[in-house]
């Protein structure tokens, strides 16, 4: 989801909450005065506390994304309540920092609110906010398949049955999974690989299904399937990488530049200025590390095809001679391939290599 602005100057009361299940904590923010309150999690009995105690004031609340959705959100919006919501990472945590409650929290979203330095992320709407579920699905499946794996290889490394398995086959084939099946173990060990063999056929059969449905409803939208053609016309980049490109940022049309969306990915360089002088560093890391992930995995393919992009890793390769040259390099062209991404799908047409 990327980053819109909001101007403090035009409210007068500012409402940080901090959402859970079962409770809203929030705190009110106006000028030098300051309250807290709890009351259970419902939206409309939230916009009634508002009507009841602050009709007339310029209200804005703000709370961060989670895994309560978008619910109070939508609501609030709905009855023309001026709400935005925020990425857990954008609230500044002091490296000293041992305590953590609902009061706190929601008092440092009131607080970031007033004073103008709160980062809203602009909540996905419509089918867009249907293809973001669907891709968190297979982000949560992917990872499930992922973890059975290693469950799996540090099960047979602990109980040294690695060596009882023929095949080499690190692409977990039919016929490596066949071997598992039939490999001669203890009853308790077979019980326990049964059981993760089980977790990992779950994973894959329920990662197949929401791979059809993701095709299916790109094929359902006309203009997410235009999209989805113009970002796998870029050499590296295939269905899924595309697919995950759409669900996290949303509607291309808010994209304001090609630097929003590497900062957004996690892949823009870091700053460090002293005086008149910028010196740029590594990446940042922060922004969605799932897909910063699946496109540095998409730039080795990238410069497979692409002649520029090959030249430019070569290039920044070279300026490096240590070990992680290649990593720094490939990363590079994963962050140019923003550029890439921004245009293709800001321009609606598809890549053409010059």
């Amino acid at each position: 989801m990327t980053p819109v602005s909001y101007d403090p100057t035009t409210y007068d009361l500012f409402i940080g909450i901090d959402v859970d299940k079962r409770s809203f904590s929030f705190t009110v923010r106006a000028g030098n005065q300051k309250t807290h309150r709890k009351m259970p999690s419902n939206p409309e009995q939230f916009y009634q506390y508002i009507q009841n105690h602050h009709t007339h004031r310029k209200v804005v609340c703000a709370y961060e994304a989670g895994p309560t959705g978008f619910g109070l959100y939508d609501y609030l919006i709905q009855k023309k309540i001026s709400c935005f919501v925020t990425s857990p990472a954008s609230i500044p945590k002091a490296p000293n920092e041992r305590v953590k409650t609902n009061r706190i929290d929601s008092g440092k979203i009131a607080e970031y609110l007033m004073s103008g330095d709160f980062k809203p992320i602009r909540v996905p709407t419509g089918f867009y906010r249907e293809l973001r579920d669907l891709v968190k699905i297979r982000e949560r499946y992917t990872y499930e398949r992922k973890a059975a794996k290693q469950r799996i290889k540090s099960l047979l490394l602990y109980k040294n049955l690695h060596n009882a398995i023929k095949s080499v086959d690190s692409r977990w084939s039919k016929a490596y999974l066949r071997e598992l099946e039939r490999l001669e173990c203890s009853p308790a060990e077979r019980e326990r690989l049964n059981m993760l063999l089980s977790d990992l056929t779950y994973a894959r059969k329920n990662l197949a299904v929401i791979h059809r449905k993701l095709r299916h409803f790109c094929r359902e939208h006309e203009e997410i399937h235009n999209y989805m053609g113009y970002l796998e016309s870029i050499p590296g980049i295939g269905f899924i990488i595309a697919v995950t490109i759409l669900g996290t940022i949303g509607d291309p049309a808010h994209l304001s530049n090609s630097r929003e969306l590497a900062a957004f990915l996690g892949l823009a360089p870091s700053e460090h200025s002293t005086g008149d002088t910028v010196t740029k560093g590594s990446i940042t890391h922060l922004g969605n590390k799932v897909l910063r992930s699946l496109l540095v995995e998409g730039a080795w393919a990238t410069i497979r095809k692409d002649t520029q992009l090959r030249q430019f890793y070569y290039r920044i390769r070279n300026k490096h001679h240590d070990h992680a040259a290649a990593k720094i390099a490939i990363t590079a062209v994963a962050r140019k391939m923003t550029q890439i991404i921004y245009r293709v799908l800001k321009d609606k047409r598809p890549y053409i290599e010059i």
